[in-house]
């Protein structure tokens, strides 16, 4: 029975690492919850194995872990699946109930409090221990029983009420649980020999993880590098509640920078008047905070400051501790610049609206530039062996493409830029191949290769995905082209369609050229970076064969700028 423990044991270890390594919230309940269940499941097979009357008496203390504590964070766990806050003063007593209960047991061996008359017995191998129950051994199933019924009530309140529970997930661990406590009423109404509650666990620990997974994986949590960005555009200045200074962020500091020569833990003094007009909220929010209760305070009106010619808005917001106690103030400062424009442009006329438009939408498409710049870059990071390719290879691009104007090769300029702005997602599909291929320093095996060539038709499909409500077909055409197509060669040995000569969208036959030469003549973790000769030989002995051959004729004629530009890059 001994290795039933110890199977159980590593089966929820190896549960441990499982929800470590896939699990996209890691929450601290789920966390513990499955701890106590390693460490109940360890005592359980410390004490099959004891050879003394006190090694398992501290096994026995180790096992009641589960059986004390798990009840309570089970029901948290249900709590957090059907999206029930709890108050944390509620959390922290039910926790010193159970401690108490747990200090209990812990007198097993010196008082009969919990156990007496303890005695180790062994049976077909396995160290067990017989003993009467003490006055305070009701207070497990006590609390099991009401733990269940709690998690009972949570769970139908929330399938009655609430849209957003996940109702198979909720009725898996509410059944589980029922399965685990009438294993425990089984066992002690039937006195089994041996004991059965961590098999329960492993059963409790299946039907749990699995709503809990799903739970996780589908809430908002995963949007929170968005969320992120968004606070990037937004300052924040903090005080305590006596107005001392506690900190800000960098975008107040852009704003503000004479921020930086104040310390933390002292008042702003001495400030400029924009600083001090921003800080005087706080002065008018506790006037108006005075005559609103902590339900009803919400915010005050946000006030709107014109500086260096731009728009933000304030707005104050109390910071308090988990007891809704005032503790101190946050400015919010946003800003709303474009907004406001927006109003100014109602009252002018039609002309000067014009022309604001039209400024917008350079500024709009100069900041989709940098998006889709900084969208390529970030893939680009977890690339090893590319460094610096996406700027290179646009910076190429363009250049070529003054070339091609240059030259007369009878290419629209217009359709020139918009492949020069879908140079930087050509390779835009590498964040769906797997870290352990895109990051490897070394060549690719076959099975590695096939994997990499799929970043054309997964970048392919994400440009149209996010291009096709926010730009013009033209350019979401010729991006998709760029990305699907940069890796096809003229002789149909590329991929991934095997496109010839004019099969190929011309754009993506210049981002071929400019992908290529990129990759030559800079260093890889795999090659030294190629001499000009050497990159321009190549790309003139595989015109016709993987190159166009017009496009590379003019491609050559570059050389003196190219040159020029890495030369430039390496300093």
């Amino acid at each position: 029975m001994e290795y039933m423990y110890l199977i159980c044991l590593l089966i929820s270890l190896g549960m441990l690492f499982w929800l470590e390594i896939f699990d996209v919230r890691n929450s601290v309940t789920q966390f513990i919850t499955l701890l106590i269940m390693i460490i109940s499941s360890a005592g359980y097979y410390f004490l099959s194995v004891s050879s003394n009357i006190d090694e398992a008496v501290l096994a026995q203390k180790v096992s009641y872990v589960g059986a004390i504590f798990l009840p309570a964070f089970y029901f948290f766990l249900v709590t957090e699946i059907c999206h029930v806050e709890l108050r944390r003063f509620i959390v922290v007593i039910l926790m010193m109930i159970q401690c108490v209960i747990y200090g209990i047991v812990c007198t097993i061996g010196k008082y009969d409090l919990y156990y007496k008359n303890i005695k180790l017995y062994t049976k077909n191998g396995v160290s067990m221990i017989q003993k009467d129950y003490g006055p305070f051994h009701i207070l497990c199933p006590l609390t099991l029983g009401i733990y269940l019924l709690a998690a009972f009530v949570v769970a139908i309140y929330s399938l009655m009420k609430k849209k957003s529970v996940n109702r198979r997930g909720v009725l898996m661990m509410v059944v589980f649980a029922t399965f685990a406590v009438c294993t425990y009423v089984v066992e002690k109404i039937l006195h089994f020999e041996y004991e059965i509650i961590p098999i329960a666990y492993v059963v409790l620990l299946f039907g749990s993880l699995i709503p809990v997974y799903e739970s996780n994986l589908f809430t908002v949590y995963e949007n929170t590098d968005i969320i992120n960005e968004q606070l990037g555009k937004v300052g924040f200045l903090t005080f305590d509640k006596n107005g001392v200074y506690k900190g800000c962020n960098s975008f107040m500091e852009k704003v503000f920078p004479e921020l930086s020569k104040f310390q933390l833990g002292q008042k702003i003094e001495g400030c400029s008047e924009s600083l001090h007009a921003v800080i005087s909220q706080i002065t008018s929010y506790e006037e108006f905070d005075i005559n609103h209760s902590k339900k009803e305070h919400g915010h005050m009106q946000p006030e709107v400051f014109l500086m260096n010619n731009k728009y933000y808005t304030g707005m104050i917001h109390r910071v308090s501790n988990s007891f809704g106690k005032l503790k101190g103030y946050t400015i919010e400062f946003r800003d709303d610049t474009e907004h406001y424009r927006t109003l100014e442009l109602k009252e002018h006329y039609n002309e000067e609206l014009t022309n604001e438009v039209e400024e917008k939408t350079k500024r709009i498409r100069f900041i989709q530039q940098k998006t889709i710049l900084g969208m390529a870059q970030m893939v680009e990071s977890r690339d090893l062996s590319t460094g610096g390719h996406i700027k290179r290879t646009s910076d190429v691009v363009k250049i070529f493409a003054q070339k091609l104007i240059d030259e007369s090769f009878g290419l629209d300029p217009q359709f020139l830029d918009l492949v020069i702005r879908s140079a930087p997602m050509h390779d835009l599909g590498k964040i769906g191949v797997d870290d352990a291929v895109l990051r490897k320093q070394g060549k690719f095996t076959d099975e590695e290769y096939c994997k990499m060539k799929k970043h054309s038709e997964i970048g392919y499909r994400m440009v149209g995905e996010i291009l096709s409500e926010v730009e013009e077909p033209d350019f979401v055409h010729v991006a998709e082209n760029v990305a699907h197509y940069h890796h096809e060669k003229v002789d149909g040995t590329g991929y991934p369609m095997g496109l010839k000569q004019d099969e190929i969208p011309i754009e993506a036959r210049i981002m071929a050229l400019a992908d290529v030469f990129d990759a030559l003549v800079s260093k890889r973790c795999y090659k030294e970076a190629f001499s000009y000769d050497e990159a321009f030989s190549i790309i003139e002995k595989d015109a016709g064969r993987h190159f166009d051959k017009q496009l590379t004729r003019i491609f050559l004629l570059c050389r003196t700028e190219l040159e020029e530009y890495y030369n430039k890059s390496e300093e």
